[in-house]
C-alpha cells in the first residue's frame, strides 16, 4: 500500500505538471500532496469506515458538518490499545498472491510469518499486483469469538528475523498495562494546569496563532481547502481507481473494492471506474516566465513555500543545512522524473559512550522513583487551590471534572459526554452534558 500511493502521488504529479506546465516543481509536489491526502480521507470515511462500523456506526458518524469546536476530536487512550486493535483479528494467516483471473500465482500463496522482512518476494515474484489482489479478492478472515488471532500473530510473529518469535497478543496485552495512562487534558489537570475546552486555551502552549488555525482545519472538506469544482471530483475518489492507476497491471476490480465479489461476473474493467478529473487543477498562465521548468525551484516558489508550508526561518535553516550535508547525499528515484534524495546515516558508535549513555539513564529512573516512593508515604494531598485533602477524599472540581486523593496524588477526571438523541441539545447550568429540551 507505501508503494501504491507513492505512484499515486507521481502520478498526479505529472498529470498536474502537464496541465500546469507554467507550475514549478514545488508547486506540482504540494498540491500532488494535498490531493493524496484528501483522496485517503475520502476513501476512509467514504468507503472503508461504514464496512466496520455498520449502519448504526455510520448514521452516528453522519456527514462532515463543517468544524465543531464541541465535538472532543481526541481518541482515548482505551480505543487506540485495545479497541483499535480489532484488525488484527482480520489479518488472514495466508498471504493470497492471485494471477489476473484471481487463480493462485506459479509461486503459490504465502504464509503471513513468510511475507515480514522479505521484500525480495515483492521484486522476484510478481512485483505487488498478486498481494493487492488477494487483499480486495479475497475475504478477510473470519472472525470467530474462539480464534481471534492466527498463530501467524502469536506463535511465528516476526520468526524470519528474530530468533524467537513475538506473541502479538501478549504484546497487545503488555501494552494495555503500558498505557494506562488519562489523556491530555486529563492529565493536563492532574499536572495542575489549566483545564483546555478549546484551541486558544493552549495558546501558552502553542503560542502562534497561525497553527492554532491550521489544527480546526484539518480536513478536506473545509472551506478554502479545494474549489466546489475539486471537491466535486474528489468525490469520485476510490481504492479501485487507485488500484487501477497504480498496480503494476491491474485491468480489473470490482465497483467496491471493500466488499467481495464473484469473478468475473462482478468485476468492472477498470476504464468503468470513476476518475478524478484533475482538468479542474488546471489554472490561467498568469506567469508563463518558468514555464515548462517545474522542476526548478525558483526564488518565487522558495518564498510561496516558506509563507504556506513552514514554520517561521524554517528556510533558511533548511537550506543551510542541505548546503553543509550536500557531499553526504545520494539521489535514487522510480525513474527518471522522480529524484528523491536520501541521505546517508551513519550508525557506529563507540560502546564506552554508549555505555555511558545507559548509566546515565538508569541513575535519572532511579531517582524518579524515589521522588514517586516519597510521594506514595504522604498521607494526604494538595489540591491546585492550595486546598488541602485526606486520602480517598473525592470532589467535584468543576461540573466536568471529578477529583480523587489517591496515594499522596490528585486524579482529576474529566467525564466524556455521550451523543445526544437530539438534533439541538442544551447545555444547563450545574450539569456536565447537554440535555434535550421536550
Amino acid at each position: 500500500m507505501h508503494t501504491l500511493w507513492f505512484r499515486e502521488h507521481n502520478r498526479l504529479a505529472r498529470e498536474l505538471s502537464a496541465l500546469n506546465p507554467h507550475w514549478d516543481g514545488d508547486t506540482v509536489y504540494q498540491e500532488a500532496r494535498k490531493i493524496v491526502g484528501a483522496e485517503l480521507q475520502h476513501i476512509t470515511y467514504s468507503h472503508w469506515l461504514p464496512k466496520v462500523l455498520g449502519d448504526p456506526g455510520t448514521r452516528m458518524l453522519r456527514g462532515y458538518r463543517g468544524y465543531n469546536p464541541n465535538v472532543n476530536a481526541g481518541i482515548i487512550n482505551s480505543f487506540a490499545t485495545a479497541a483499535f486493535r480489532f484488525g488484527h483479528i482480520l489479518i488472514n494467516p495466508i498471504l493470497y498472491r492471485l494471477n489476473d483471473t484471481l487463480g493462485e500465482i506459479s509461486e503459490g500463496h504465502l504464509p503471513f510469518n513468510k511475507a515480514l522482512f522479505s521484500p525480495s518476494r515483492i521484486i522476484k515474484e510478481g512485483g505487488i499486483d498478486p498481494v493487492l489482489r488477494g487483499l480486495f479478492g479475497v475475504a478477510a478472515k473470519w472472525r470467530a469469538t474462539s480464534y481471534l488471532l492466527s498463530l501467524e500473530l502469536t506463535q511465528r510473529l516476526f520468526s524470519a528475523a528474530y530468533s524467537a518469535a513475538v506473541d502479538s497478543a501478549a504484546t497487545i496485552i503488555q501494552r494495555g498495562r503500558d498505557h494506562g495512562i488519562p489523556p491530555y487534558v486529563d492529565f493536563r489537570v492532574f499536572c495542575n494546569l489549566t483545564s483546555v475546552k478549546n484551541f486558544e486555551d493552549l495558546q501558552n502552549e502553542i503560542k502562534d496563532s497561525e497553527i492554532r488555525q491550521k489544527l480546526r482545519k484539518f480536513w478536506y472538506e473545509n472551506p478554502g481547502v479545494f474549489t466546489p469544482a475539486q471537491l466535486t471530483q474528489l468525490k469520485q475518489a476510490s481504492l479501485g481507481r487507485v488500484l487501477c492507476d497504480n498496480g503494476d497491471s491491474i485491468q480489473q476490480v470490482q465497483a467496491d473494492v471493500f466488499v467481495k465479489a464473484e469473478y468475473p461476473q462482478d468485476y468492472l474493467s477498470c476504464s468503468e471506474i470513476p476518475k478524478v478529473d484533475l482538468r479542474v487543477w488546471q489554472d490561467c498562465c498568469a506567469d508563463c516566465r518558468s514555464r515548462g521548468q517545474f522542476r526548478e525551484v525558483t526564488q518565487e516558489s522558495q518564498k510561496k513555500r516558506s509563507a504556506r508550508n513552514n514554520y517561521p526561518d524554517e528556510k533558511d535553516m533548511e537550506l543551510s543545512h542541505l548546503r553543509s550535508r550536500q557531499q553526504d547525499k545520494i539521489y535514487v528515484g522510480e525513474d527518471a522524473r522522480n529524484v528523491t534524495v536520501l541521505e546517508k546515516t551513519k550508525f557506529s558508535q563507540d560502546f564506552s559512550t554508549f555505555a555511558a549513555e545507559i548509566q546515565e539513564t538508569i541513575t535519572a529512573l532511579r531517582e524518579q522513583i524515589n521522588k514517586l516512593e516519597a510521594r506514595l508515604r504522604q498521607a494526604g494531598c494538595t489540591d491546585v487551590k492550595g486546598v488541602p485533602r485526606k486520602a480517598e477524599e473525592r470532589w467535584m472540581k468543576e461540573d466536568c471534572t471529578h477529583c480523587v486523593c489517591e496515594s499522596g496524588q490528585v486524579t482529576c477526571v474529566v467525564e466524556i459526554c455521550p451523543p445526544a438523541p437530539c438534533p439541538s441539545p442544551e447545555l444547563v447550568k450545574g450539569t456536565c452534558c447537554p440535555v434535550c429540551r421536550d
